[in-house]
C-alpha cells in the first residue's frame, strides 16, 4: 500500500504489526509480545487411543451458545488407510472441555465415544483436519465448513460441510494436492475462505495459498511462504542453545551436520486489517534411525500481510510461541503446532495449540504425549510502541475514514497520551490540537479519544487528515473509529 490516502473502516482496528500507515514515527520504540501461557485444556483421549492435536480453532456456535473443536490423534495402526476419526468436543466458557457420547463410530469394540467423521467410498473416513462456523450461508446443513486430508490416490486435502458440526457430508469437487500439514480458516468479513497446504520449497516444508469465495471453487495454490538463508543462519545458533540448555527437552537423535529449519505448518487468519500468519517453524537436529524422518523442536513465529502473499516477519522472527522448559508438567516441550487464528474474548485474545512433548520418544516417555494448550494475550498485543518519559509521537499517513470517534488501545496509566488530527496543509485542525486533547492516563483496551468541545470527529469532508498520537511513559497498541 502505497502512503497515500488510507482507508480506514468502522470498528476495524489499525494495529501496528508493519508501518504502512505510518507517515513518521519519532522516539518510540516497537516491543514485540508472547502470549502468557494457560496449560492444557484438553489431555488424551482413551476413546481415540491417542493423544489429541488440532490443526484448527473452536467454533462458536451462536444458536447452541456453545464452542466446538474437533481433534485429531495419530491413527491407530489397524485403521491406516481406512479410517480417520477426529474427537469431537464442547464447552461453555472455552477452559472445560465435555466429549459428548455420540455412538456413532465403533472403536475398540464399542460406540460409546466422542467420534465423528467425514464418509468416504468403500467405508473409509476422514477426520476433521479444521472446521469453521459461517453464519451467512442460508442452507442450514452447510453452516460448518470443514477440511479433511487423503492419501489416495494421492496426498491432497478434501472438503466437507455439516449443520451441526457432528453429521458431515464430503463436498463432490477435486480434492487439492498437499502434503501432511494443511491448515484452514474463514475471513468472515471478507467471506473469503482460505486454506494453506504443504508443497517442497527452497529449503524444505514451504507453503502454498487457495482461496474459495464460495467453498466449492479454490484458486491455485500458489507459494507464498518458506524458510530462507537467514532461518537457516539462525537455526545453528537456536538448536546448539537449545541442546546446551539441560531445563529443556533434549531431541533422541542429534547430527550437527543435519542441523536445519523448515515451516512445518503455516496458518493464515484475518485479524482487524491484516492478515497473520502462525508459521510452525521446525528445527531438525538429526534424521531418525528408520530414516524417514527428523528428530527436533518447534518454535512458531508471527508473521503479518496485507494481500497473504508477501510476509513480514515480526519481532526480528523471535519465538511468539516457543517451547517449556521440563519440570512444571507442561505438554509443549518439543513440538507446537501452532493457532490457526486467535479467539476475541472480551480484553484478550486465546490461541489453541497443539503442544507435544517429544518427536521421538525417549526412554520411559510418558503416554501422556501432546494436548491441546491454551495461551493468552491482550487484545491486538502483538506489537506495541512505547515511549519512555522523555516522549515520542507518531504519525499516521493521510486517511479516509468512516465513524464518528476515535478510540486507542493503550497503557497510559503510569504516564499520558495525547491525540490531534492534522488537516491537508499539515497544520492541526482547529479544536482537535494536541493541547486541546483531554490526556489518556489509564489503562485500557478501548479507551475513547477526546477533545474540548468536539464531541465528534470532523465532518468526513474536511479529509484526508492524520492522526498524530503523543505518548509519554506510555505503550500504544491499536488505535480506529467508530
Amino acid at each position: 500500500m502505497t502512503k497515500t490516502h488510507a482507508q480506514f473502516l468502522a470498528g476495524q482496528r489499525q494495529l501496528f504489526l508493519d508501518d504502512d500507515d505510518v507517515a513518521h514515527m519519532e522516539n518510540l520504540r516497537k516491543g514485540f509480545h508472547q502470549p502468557h501461557k494457560k496449560g492444557a485444556v484438553i489431555r488424551r483421549e482413551p476413546a481415540l487411543g491417542g493423544n489429541p492435536e488440532i490443526r484448527c480453532a473452536p467454533a462458536w456456535d451462536p444458536e447452541a451458545q456453545i464452542w466446538k473443536l474437533w481433534t485429531i490423534c495419530i491413527t491407530p495402526e489397524e485403521l491406516h488407510g481406512i479410517a480417520g476419526l477426529s474427537g469431537y468436543h464442547e464447552s461453555r466458557d472455552g477452559l472445560h472441555w465435555r466429549q459428548p457420547i455420540l455412538r456413532q463410530a465403533e472403536y475398540l469394540d464399542t460406540r460409546e465415544n466422542n467420534l465423528v467423521y467425514i464418509p468416504m467410498a468403500d467405508n473409509r473416513t476422514a477426520e476433521i483436519l479444521g472446521a469453521v462456523y459461517d453464519s451467512s450461508d442460508p442452507d442450514p446443513s452447510r453452516r460448518y465448513k470443514g477440511m479433511s486430508f487423503t492419501m489416495e490416490p494421492e496426498l491432497a486435502i478434501l472438503f466437507a460441510t455439516s449443520p451441526d458440526g457432528i453429521q458431515w457430508t464430503r463436498l463432490d469437487i477435486p480434492p487439492i494436492a498437499s502434503g501432511d500439514e494443511p491448515n484452514f480458516s474463514f475471513d468472515e468479513r471478507n467471506h473469503l475462505f482460505i486454506a494453506t497446504v504443504k508443497t517442497p520449497g527452497p529449503f524444505g516444508r514451504s507453503h502454498a495459498l487457495t482461496v474459495s469465495e464460495d467453498f466449492e471453487h479454490w484458486s491455485e495454490p500458489q507459494l507464498v511462504f518458506h524458510a530462507d538463508e537467514e532461518d537457516q543462519a539462525q537455526a545453528q545458533t537456536i538448536i546448539a542453545d537449545l541442546l546446551a540448555d539441560p531445563s529443556r527437552q533434549q531431541p533422541v537423535f542429534n547430527h550437527p551436520e543435519e542441523h536445519a529449519v523448515d515451516v512445518y505448518n503455516f496458518a493464515i487468519s484475518r485479524y482487524e486489517s491484516r492478515y497473520i500468519g502462525f508459521a510452525s517453524m521446525f528445527y531438525h537436529t538429526g534424521r531418525a534411525w528408520n530414516d524417514r524422518n527428523h528428530d527436533g523442536f518447534h518454535h512458531v513465529q508471527l508473521a503479518s500481510s496485507r494481500d497473504m502473499r508477501a510476509w513480514r516477519r515480526l519481532g526480528n522472527r523471535a519465538p511468539f510461541i516457543s517451547p517449556s522448559p521440563l519440570g512444571a508438567g507442561a505438554y509443549d516441550t518439543m513440538q507446537i503446532l501452532g493457532p490457526s487464528f486467535p479467539i476475541v474474548r472480551g480484553e484478550r485474545l486465546w490461541f489453541y495449540y497443539s503442544g507435544i512433548r517429544h518427536r521421538w520418544p525417549p526412554r520411559k516417555a510418558s503416554p501422556e504425549r501432546a494436548a491441546i494448550c491454551l495461551a493468552t494475550l491482550r487484545r491486538d498485543g502483538f506489537v506495541s510502541l512505547d515511549a519512555t518519559a522523555d516522549g515520542g509521537a507518531v504519525t499516521t499517513v493521510p486517511f479516509f475514514w468512516e465513524g464518528e470517534r476515535c478510540f486507542l488501545n493503550a497503557d497510559a496509566a503510569d504516564g499520558e497520551i495525547r491525540c490531534e488530527l492534522v488537516g491537508a496543509t499539515g497544520q492541526p485542525l482547529a479544536g482537535f490540537e494536541r493541547d486541546n486533547s483531554i490526556p489518556l492516563t489509564e489503562d485500557g483496551v478501548c479507551l475513547a479519544v477526546r477533545w474540548r468541545g468536539q464531541e465528534r470527529m470532523p465532518a468526513i469532508s474536511a479529509g484526508p487528515i492524520q492522526l498524530r498520537i503523543s505518548l509519554r511513559d506510555a505503550h500504544l497498541y491499536s488505535y480506529w473509529f467508530e
